[in-house]
Protein backbone atom coordinates (compact mmCIF):
# COMPACT_ATOMS: atom_id res chain seq x y z
CA UNK A 1 0.00 0.00 0.00
CA UNK A 2 1.52 3.25 -1.14
CA UNK A 3 1.95 6.17 1.99
CA UNK A 4 -1.25 8.01 0.42
CA UNK A 5 -3.65 5.37 0.63
CA UNK A 6 -2.33 4.54 4.24
CA UNK A 7 -2.45 7.87 5.79
CA UNK A 8 -5.83 7.77 4.36
CA UNK A 9 -6.66 4.99 6.25
CA UNK A 10 -4.42 6.27 9.18
CA UNK A 11 -6.60 9.38 8.92
CA UNK A 12 -10.42 7.18 9.41
CA UNK A 13 -8.76 5.69 12.41
CA UNK A 14 -7.72 8.71 14.34
CA UNK A 15 -10.79 10.19 13.54
CA UNK A 16 -12.72 7.52 14.79
CA UNK A 17 -11.23 7.33 18.37
CA UNK A 18 -10.81 11.26 18.69
CA UNK A 19 -13.01 13.10 16.12
CA UNK A 20 -10.61 15.19 14.87
CA UNK A 21 -11.59 15.68 11.54
CA UNK A 22 -8.22 14.97 10.47
CA UNK A 23 -7.52 15.06 6.48
CA UNK A 24 -5.08 12.47 4.81
CA UNK A 25 -3.14 15.31 3.70
CA UNK A 26 -2.65 16.42 7.36
CA UNK A 27 -1.84 12.87 8.45
CA UNK A 28 0.67 12.32 5.57
CA UNK A 29 2.61 15.91 6.31
CA UNK A 30 2.81 15.20 9.95
CA UNK A 31 4.35 11.71 9.39
CA UNK A 32 6.65 13.17 6.96
CA UNK A 33 7.66 15.68 9.39
CA UNK A 34 7.64 13.04 12.67
CA UNK A 35 8.74 9.79 11.61
CA UNK A 36 10.66 9.63 8.75
CA UNK A 37 13.94 9.89 10.64
CA UNK A 38 12.80 8.69 13.84
CA UNK A 39 14.68 5.36 15.19
CA UNK A 40 14.28 2.98 17.57
CA UNK A 41 15.92 2.32 20.63
CA UNK A 42 18.20 -0.13 18.74
CA UNK A 43 18.61 2.57 16.32
CA UNK A 44 16.88 1.02 13.24
CA UNK A 45 13.66 2.90 11.10
CA UNK A 46 10.94 3.66 13.12
CA UNK A 47 8.97 3.35 9.88
CA UNK A 48 10.41 -0.01 8.52
CA UNK A 49 9.38 -2.01 12.08
CA UNK A 50 6.07 0.05 12.56
CA UNK A 51 4.60 1.27 10.04
CA UNK A 52 5.44 -1.05 6.77
CA UNK A 53 3.99 -4.35 6.23
CA UNK A 54 6.09 -7.15 5.02
CA UNK A 55 5.86 -6.79 1.42
CA UNK A 56 7.34 -3.63 1.93
CA UNK A 57 4.73 -1.11 1.36
CA UNK A 58 2.65 0.68 4.12
CA UNK A 59 0.02 -1.06 6.82
CA UNK A 60 -3.30 0.71 7.36
CA UNK A 61 -2.87 -0.27 10.89
CA UNK A 62 -1.62 1.43 14.06
CA UNK A 63 -0.96 0.46 16.66
CA UNK A 64 -2.37 2.64 19.92
CA UNK A 65 0.66 4.26 20.39
CA UNK A 66 1.03 5.64 16.69
CA UNK A 67 -2.05 6.21 16.35
CA UNK A 68 -2.22 8.77 19.38
CA UNK A 69 1.34 10.21 18.25
CA UNK A 70 0.01 10.89 14.50
CA UNK A 71 -3.13 12.14 16.55
CA UNK A 72 -0.91 14.44 18.43
CA UNK A 73 1.31 15.33 15.57
CA UNK A 74 -1.71 16.80 13.43
CA UNK A 75 -3.31 18.60 16.69
CA UNK A 76 0.19 20.41 17.12
CA UNK A 77 0.51 20.83 13.55
CA UNK A 78 -2.84 23.01 13.89
CA UNK A 79 -1.13 24.78 16.50
CA UNK A 80 -3.00 23.00 19.66
CA UNK A 81 -1.35 21.04 22.05
CA UNK A 82 -0.97 17.30 21.66
CA UNK A 83 -4.38 15.18 23.24
CA UNK A 84 -5.30 15.34 26.70
CA UNK A 85 -4.61 11.51 28.34
CA UNK A 86 -7.35 9.97 30.54
CA UNK A 87 -4.52 11.24 33.67
CA UNK A 88 -4.81 14.49 32.16
CA UNK A 89 -8.68 14.84 33.11
CA UNK A 90 -8.54 13.12 36.53
CA UNK A 91 -8.73 9.15 35.25
CA UNK A 92 -5.99 6.62 35.94
CA UNK A 93 -5.18 5.86 32.46
CA UNK A 94 -2.42 7.51 30.35
CA UNK A 95 -4.18 6.73 26.90
CA UNK A 96 -5.66 9.99 24.98
CA UNK A 97 -8.55 11.01 24.99
CA UNK A 98 -10.84 12.66 22.54
CA UNK A 99 -10.98 16.48 22.62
Amino acid sequence: MKLEEAAAHWAANINDWYSLDATAEEVMNAFNKNYLDKKTYDDKSYVEVFFKSKDGGFSKWLDTADREGLADCVEVARGKGPLPTYADLGGTLLNKARR
